[in-house]
């Protein structure tokens, strides 16, 4: 019996040496997939996956996993999460953006190619969300162990090449690698070409001024699918990103963080009648003007306005919402018999 324990730590002890020599110790990554409705963000990740499932819509936020074997009979696994509702229900990124898994998170963020008129809406609300919930967890991981944020906001600039840029104060670099991803290219492509470079440029400085990879992807054409595989496994499996850019009208755009520059995208494309309206320094306002300006935002409405997600048809539970329907009633006459009361006071 003591010789079968010695073999099975043995080989536990020899399993954790090889781990650690080919750097997977700890190699569990997580990815986030983040964009607005209906944006293809199921669809190209069940392609990932090579699962024939049919897309449905995502509901709140769904997890699911992929695995690949290496070499040393070791099995990678990566988390993967996503976030259905657009941007109504932002705030349910607190859960995949913890302290556990900052270090070893990817952010992909869908924004539909075909529907410009969403585009930078949804791009702005998600990157601030994100980042207003990153920030807290930096904070928290900064009180732990102090010099943490330091260290993060370093590894952020080296994934762009540093700090010695010429358009470094136009950047404002991700906490996690992120990969900006104009989907639908399909659709894009019969688009006047006029309006695609509009949108090409404005994704351009999108994903150049965060510090992330730019890229195309439809899960109708193949090229770009190999493509988003390729990111998968950087995102998932610690593959290396591939470096070569490739800008080119005639084919879906790819650019790694940290390949672009704001000379390379030139200015923004500001309508004429939108140059007078230029007052900010801040190239960010600049260049949501111009796009804007091209292509006015459908989903920039007061908060009010955006519809309750607890009353969306594909979260209905008949059991829940007839006893919210009753806490509902109970809420509403208890604000009465208190305004009952404070109003006796006062008489």
């Amino acid at each position: 019996m003591s010789g079968l324990i010695r073999n099975i730590w043995d080989a536990a002890n020899q399993e954790v040496m090889l781990t650690e020599k080919d750097g997977l110790k700890g190699a569990e990554k997580s990815c986030l997939f983040v964009g607005g409705k209906s944006s293809g963000k199921t669809t190209v990740m069940l392609k990932f996956l090579s699962r024939e499932d049919s897309a449905k819509p995502t509901t709140a936020l769904e997890y699911t996993f992929a695995r690949r074997a290496t070499n040393l009979q070791h099995k990678l696994t990566g988390h993967i999460w996503e976030l259905g509702g657009g941007t109504n229900l932002r705030k349910l990124v607190d859960i995949p953006l913890t302290l556990d898994t900052l270090q070893r998170m990817t952010v992909l963020l869908f924004l539909d190619l075909s529907e410009p008129n969403k585009l930078w809406f949804t791009a702005e609300t998600l990157l601030r969300a994100m980042r207003e919930r990153l920030d807290v967890v930096l904070k928290t991981g900064n009180k732990q162990n102090p010099g943490f944020q330091q260290l993060m906001n370093k590894a952020a600039w080296e994934r762009i090449g540093g700090k010695d840029r010429n358009d470094a104060n136009s950047i404002n670099p991700f906490p996690v690698p992120l990969f900006i991803i104009g989907s639908k290219f399909d659709l894009y492509q019969d688009m006047d070409s006029d309006k695609k470079k509009v949108i090409t440029k404005c994704m351009r400085f999108l994903a150049h001024s965060n510090g992330a990879t730019a890229m195309y992807v439809s899960s109708k054409v193949d090229t770009t699918m190999r493509g988003f595989k390729h990111i998968m496994n950087v995102s998932v499996f610690d593959g290396q990103l591939n470096k070569s850019p490739i800008i080119d009208s005639t084919r879906p755009l790819y650019i790694p963080c940290g390949m672009d520059s704001m000379d390379a995208i030139g200015k923004a494309p500001l309508a004429s009648s939108d140059i007078g309206r230029i007052t900010s320094k801040n190239p960010s306002e600049t260049w949501k003007i111009a796009f804007c300006g091209h292509f006015p935002q459908d989903g920039d409405v007061k908060q009010a306005d955006i519809p309750d997600p607890a009353k969306d048809a594909q979260f209905r539970e008949p059991k829940i919402d007839e006893l919210r329907a009753q806490k509902d009633k109970e809420l509403e006459a208890y604000k009465r018999q208190e305004s009952h009361k404070w109003a006796d006071k006062i008489a």
